[in-house]
């Protein structure tokens, strides 16, 4: 193990609970980062078959009993697991060593609902977690309440930022196409005015007409209410003048 305080908790653990002879020792690796590396030796001896057989949990027992349950997920967690800064993005991630392990972690979790997935990744099994409430679950599972509420609080802040930028690219989007139509709308209209003259429209289509020329950067909705009708009825009345603006088009083209 790699977390120097969790292996003097293991060397307390097993010093208070047998009498069996053990060791620990540490050795330095240059794998990523160089760092120590503990580990805490039993050796081959009377009662030791025993001592390790205490540990052992069936799946039914994991799932079943809700204190044996926090006490797996705490103990795999502090052996293989590492939490991303929420920041960056939602990740529980725990690098297993073989298969049945791995099985194990993941279909405890699925059975608790969690959106749980594995996959292999340098040379080992990758069982991870994404949704960020799934996280803070396991979180709280752990008694890491301190960190919980920091996750939760930049997952809020997250959450929020996303969601305004989010509500702007949709204004932007909606004035751009504001914009557009109306563009296009003041284009079909002077087309119209410059071959046949805007009077030569219905009263009610002139009417549209000279709206959009006088309010270039109103919405549909803006228009409508002018003149209080419904948007629906706008629309049709531009569709029409778009009808009569076609119309002319493929004369021009004869």
């Amino acid at each position: 193990m790699e977390n120097s305080v969790l292996a003097k908790r293991v060397y307390s653990l097993i010093k208070a609970t047998s009498s069996l002879k053990f060791g620990i020792k540490y050795s330095v690796t240059k794998k990523f980062t160089e760092h120590r590396v503990y580990t805490i030796t039993l050796y081959q001896q009377k009662g030791l078959k025993e001592f390790l057989n205490s540990f052992k949990f069936s799946y039914l027992d994991i799932i079943q009993n809700d204190e044996i349950f926090r006490g797996y997920i705490r103990g795999f967690f502090l052996s293989c697991g590492y939490i991303k800064d929420p920041k960056k993005e939602y990740s529980l991630d725990f690098f297993v060593d073989n298969e049945e392990l791995a099985d194990k972690i993941y279909n405890i979790l699925f059975s608790k609902k969690k959106k749980i997935f594995k996959t292999n990744k340098k040379n080992k099994i990758l069982v991870y977690l994404r949704n960020s409430e799934d996280i803070m679950d396991i979180l709280v599972l752990m008694d890491a309440l301190q960190h919980f509420f920091e996750y939760e609080e930049t997952t809020i802040i997250k959450n929020l930022k996303n969601k305004t930028i989010r509500e702007m690219n949709w204004e932007v989007a909606n004035e751009t196409k504001t914009l557009n139509t109306g563009n296009y709308q003041i284009k079909m209209i002077k087309y119209i005015g410059e071959k046949i003259g805007l009077n030569s429209l219905s009263p009610v289509l002139e009417e549209a007409a000279f709206l959009r020329l006088n309010n270039p950067e109103d919405s549909l909705q803006s228009l409508a209410d002018k003149i209080n009708i419904s948007k629906s009825g706008i629309r049709n009345r531009f569709r029409r003048i778009e009808e009569v603006y076609n119309s002319l088009l493929e004369e021009e083209k004869k």
